[in-house]
């Protein structure tokens, strides 16, 4: 990917102007046709000379075309994806983007028009690591202001529209390659753009997963009626387009319309079923001692699992304490924090499961069941020294009692009372645990 078209991807390059001008970027998108290029040229200076990546390109496209630009490395396709997308500005020649003259705007009138009217999709996806599905597509939506609770429903919607709606929480390495571009597609699809730029969208992909995204392009081009522009070096991919427009040596060679362009969703059904692929892809993992070992480890526990357990144990000593006053008309102590535990744990590997994907490896069922026990631990240490403290007599703690073997004695009680809680919990959260 050109470096000046990972810059579609920088929060910094995608600042709102002035309201006036949003309103013109929004007055303007009605207009026929999407796209339309004049005598377009672009320029370089390069250490051999002047190079003229474009010459004179002439280019008119529609709303809701399929368009596949194709050219080999050094074509000048690049360049125009740059200039399609107001990353870079013709060096002569006119760019008008639904009515609106482009080509002579700022760095910051592109980057307004980029974000009212342009939605990207990437070869290397650029989504943010350690960002949930839900959140990175939400992130155009920041940009613009847009409320938290509407950002939210708009990009859940995203999600639904390619097939993502079991995985809005789900981090990037939970995803699959094709899984990561179905995101990068919701995040380039949930500010409703008129015109989607994608940039060898299945270059990183392999046979079924790029026809699984290009069917998804077709449906989409079909369904809601967005532009799409596709870059790509590759003649069957483009062949799935409805206008093929190859460009060589900065030159539009030649534009031809499909009647009958490949069918992605029928070529994905002919392909035989993906049990191979699977087990292909198993195999891999299994010889790369680094895979299993991530496989093993899984991700990080997300943070919200230990807060739903704290809320699940009180929820289920409450329970425990009712159940005392109603059924046996007795105090003990023992019945709620049992019933704590065991809410506490069932909600733990279900939850985890929902956040995580799948069920948590022994590994992060470990490292749950380890540090939730020391933050309760140290909770119940702080609220109990906070309520019992002040009215313990100084005898009790002065430094006659509080000797050093005593104290030892003390953190040895405490760690062996932490590791059995631990593991208690270790054993329920495995006990508890959805098989799938």
């Amino acid at each position: 990917m050109p470096p000046d078209l990972a810059a579609a991807s920088d929060p910094s390059a995608q600042r709102l102007a002035p309201p006036s001008d949003a309103d013109e970027v929004l007055a303007g998108t009605s207009g026929e046709p999407l796209i339309v290029l004049r005598r377009v040229s672009k320029d370089y200076e390069s250490e051999a000379g002047m190079v003229r990546a474009l010459r004179e390109v002439d280019l008119t496209i529609d709303h809701g075309e399929f368009v596949a630009i194709v050219g080999t490395s050094g074509s000048g396709k690049s360049t125009l994806m740059n200039i399609l997308g107001c990353l870079d500005r013709p060096t002569r020649g006119t760019y008008h983007l639904a009515d609106l003259d482009v080509g002579g705007r700022t760095n910051d009138g592109r980057a307004l028009v980029r974000n009212r009217l342009i939605g990207f999709i990437f070869q290397g996806f650029n989504l943010l690591p350690r960002t949930t599905a839900l959140e990175n597509v939400e992130l155009p939506l920041q940009y613009r202001g847009v409320p938290a609770a509407e950002r939210r429903a708009r990009a859940m919607n995203s999600l639904e529209q390619v097939g993502l709606g079991e995985r809005v929480h789900h981090t990037p390495n939970q995803l699959s390659g094709g899984q990561q571009q179905r995101v990068a597609i919701a995040r380039a699809l949930v500010t409703s753009p008129p015109l989607l730029l994608a940039d060898e969208p299945t270059g990183n992909l392999d046979t079924r997963t790029s026809l699984e995204v290009l069917a998804l392009l077709q449906k989409l081009n079909r369904e809601t009626g967005v532009t799409i522009c596709l870059v790509t070096h590759e003649q069957d991919i483009a062949a799935c387009a409805s206008r093929i427009i190859q460009v060589r040596d900065g030159k539009i060679v030649s534009d031809v319309r499909q009647a009958a362009p490949i069918d992605a969703a029928k070529e994905l059904a002919a392909l035989p079923p993906p049990v191979e692929y699977e087990v292909q892809a198993d195999a891999e993992a299994a010889s790369d001692p680094i895979e299993a070992m991530r496989a093993r480890l899984g991700g990080p526990v997300p943070w919200i699992v230990y807060l739903a357990m704290l809320g699940a144990f009180l929820g289920g000593y409450v329970l425990g304490t009712l159940y005392n006053a109603i059924v046996l008309g007795a105090s003990n102590a023992v019945i709620p924090i049992a019933s704590g535990v065991l809410v506490e744990c069932w909600v733990g590997a279900r939850f985890g499961r929902k956040r995580a994907g799948k069920p948590l490896t022994l590994d992060q069922r470990a490292r749950l069941a380890i540090w939730y026990s020391v933050g309760v631990a140290a909770l119940a240490a702080l609220v109990g020294g906070w309520m019992i403290l002040p009215d313990v007599p100084p005898s009790v703690i002065g430094p006659d009692v509080l000797t050093s073997a005593r104290v030892a004695t003390a953190l040895v009680g405490v760690l062996l009372f932490v590791a059995t809680t631990a593991l208690l919990r270790y054993l329920l959260l495995t006990l508890f645990a959805p098989k799938k």
